[in-house]
């Protein structure tokens, strides 16, 4: 949910609870250098007060996870890796990045399809698709197509910007 009504967003809470508390976008580097961000993270519905109606806040139902995914798609080629956390982390960008470790994984064919479907839709070459891999089931649990689509730091980079250079050299915008 996507809201600036504090009294909506209780609402929401009581009926998808646990819920989580999702930025649209990271702050500008601090003067020590940092990132000043605030990162995915649960939030009660009590702790739901009026200062929500200052803007919109990305409200969602907290998937019990133990790895996510980042699938990206340029054009027909697809890179996608698992990402795990050695805490465990509700939000994998909050820690150590070093310590992160990424796998290639195999992207069940029924999301590939509707992803592919979602690019066609909009008229897409490229997406960064985010999702929460349950714990107990092993389910892709969609999270979004993520605006900003990094991709640079993934293990895939160097194959990922070729992608990019052979979509560019078929002239994919006219």
């Amino acid at each position: 949910m996507i809201t600036n009504d504090a009294a909506r967003a209780r609402e929401f809470a009581a009926e998808h609870g646990p819920i989580i508390y999702k930025s649209f976008r990271g702050a500008p580097h601090a003067s020590d250098g940092q990132v000043a961000a605030i990162w995915t993270q649960p939030v009660a519905e009590h702790e739901i007060d009026d200062s929500v109606t200052m803007t919109a806040h990305m409200f969602q139902a907290q998937v019990l996870k133990n790895a996510d995914a980042r699938v990206t798609m340029i054009g027909r080629k697809v890179f996608a890796y698992r990402i795990t956390t050695p805490d465990g982390a509700l939000d994998w960008r909050r820690g150590d990045w070093g310590a992160l470790v990424h796998e290639p994984v195999d992207v069940p064919k029924p999301i590939e399809a509707a992803l592919h479907a979602y690019l066609d839709t909009f008229g897409l070459a490229f997406g960064c698709f985010d999702f929460a891999i349950e714990a107990e089931t092993g389910q892709w649990v969609f999270i979004e197509c993520n605006p900003n689509g990094q991709w640079a730091w993934l293990p895939g980079a160097e194959a990922m910007a070729q992608a990019f250079a052979d979509k560019i050299l078929e002239g994919w915008w006219s």
